[in-house]
């Protein structure tokens, strides 16, 4: 991995951390905070990659059943609003555009983040219910 690679990857590790405090709580990013599929498809991929056994987690339909349990307006479509726009947020390029590593170095800082703020929130919650949706799918066994 090149220098370039490792500066860019920490300084969207800075702006994550510094973006916890103020933009993720501040209001007129809560109200124009809208749901990125591709983004939430991108985690979602990013946990559950494709392999020699089994599909990814948006080919076995993870992310349409995710959807299902949070329709619009309910409070867990509007965390993963925040969630996914914060995520969007944190660089020129969307998420889902980030190279693999990036992503992984993003979804890291998330697990450890704190769980009462959107990003720690989100995360855990996403990775929970992804995960007990993907294993109950017959082509992961």
């Amino acid at each position: 991995m090149s220098a370039p690679d490792l500066t860019r990857r920490d300084a969207l590790l800075a702006l994550a951390s510094s973006s916890l405090v103020c933009l993720a709580w501040s209001p007129a990013f809560a109200q124009t905070a809208q749901l990125r599929r591709e983004t939430l498809d991108a985690v979602l991929d990013t946990l559950l990659p494709s392999d020699a056994l089994t599909p990814s987690a948006t080919a076995l339909g993870v992310g349409d059943e995710i959807m299902s349990i949070a329709p619009d307006g309910s409070q867990l479509h509007r965390l993963f609003a925040l969630g996914t726009t914060w995520l969007d947020q944190l660089d020129d390029r969307s998420f889902a555009e980030q190279p693999d590593q990036i992503r992984h170095d993003v979804l890291r800082y998330m697990e450890d983040a704190d769980y009462n703020e959107v990003p720690g929130r989100f995360f855990h919650l996403l990775r929970r219910m992804a995960m007990e949706i993907y294993y109950a799918q017959p082509q992961t066994y």
